[in-house]
C-alpha cells in the first residue's frame, strides 16, 4: 500500500471529513442547510372508490389543492372511479412562514361545469402522520426515502345531500439531493414548532 502524501493526503482527509460530517443529523450546520435548501414535496397519487357522477356510472375526476393563497390542479382522468393522478409539486417552508392547512377537493369534470366528489383538510402539522402505514405513527422523511409511504385519506361531504365516497392517496416528504436519516428531518420539523407525530 502506497502511503498518501502532501495534497493527496489532504484531499483524502477532506473527503473523509465531509462524508462523516454529512451524516451527523443533529449538527447545527446541517439543520441550517435543511432550513435554507429544503422544500416539502406533496404528491396527490391516486383515488379509489370515488362516487359516480355521470350517467355512465363513472366520473371524470380531478383534484384541486389549496395551500394558503396558492392553488394546484391535477389532470382530469376520464371515465373512472379509481383515478391515477401522480401529481407532485413543492412547497417552500421556513421558520415563521409555514402553511396552516391543506385542502384537497375532488371534482367531476363536466362539459358545462363540475360536480363535487368530496374533500379533505389536512393540518400542516400532521402531514407526516400517515407515512408509516397507520393513522398517527409516521415521522418526517425525505420524499424518496423507501420507508416514506403515501397515506390514504377518506373524502368527506360538505353537505348531507352530497354524493361522496372513496379515498385518495397523498404523500409528503422533504426534497433535496441528499436523503438524510429521518432524525435530521425530525429535528428540522420540530424547529418549526411541530411535535413528532
Amino acid at each position: 500500500m502506497v502511503p498518501l502524501q502532501g495534497s493527496h493526503f489532504f484531499s483524502f482527509f477532506s473527503l473523509f471529513f465531509f462524508l462523516a460530517y454529512s451524516q451527523l443529523p443533529c449538527h447545527p450546520s446541517i439543520q441550517s442547510y435543511i432550513m435554507t435548501k429544503c422544500k416539502l414535496r406533496m404528491g396527490v397519487i391516486c383515488g379509489r372508490g370515488l362516487a359516480a357522477a355521470d350517467k355512465t356510472g363513472f366520473s371524470d375526476p380531478y383534484a384541486v389543492i389549496r395551500i394558503n393563497d396558492k392553488k394546484h390542479t391535477t389532470k382530469v382522468v376520464k371515465q373512472t372511479l379509481d383515478p391515477d393522478w401522480n401529481y407532485e409539486f413543492d412547497i417552500s417552508i421556513k421558520a415563521g412562514n409555514v402553511p396552516v392547512l391543506i385542502n384537497v377537493t375532488v371534482w367531476d369534470k363536466d362539459r358545462l361545469g363540475r360536480d363535487f366528489l368530496g374533500e379533505i383538510n389536512i393540518p400542516f402539522k400532521n402531514v407526516f402522520d400517515r407515512n408509516a402505514g397507520g393513522a398517527n405513527d409516521g415521522v418526517a422523511r425525505h420524499y424518496a426515502d423507501p420507508e416514506n409511504h403515501e397515506g390514504w385519506y377518506t373524502l368527506h361531504k360538505r353537505m348531507e345531500k352530497n354524493n361522496v365516497s372513496g379515498e385518495i392517496a397523498i404523500k409528503f416528504g422533504f426534497i433535496e439531493q441528499t436523503v438524510r436519516p429521518c432524525e435530521a428531518y425530525m429535528q428540522f420539523w420540530q424547529s418549526l414548532g411541530f411535535a413528532q407525530p
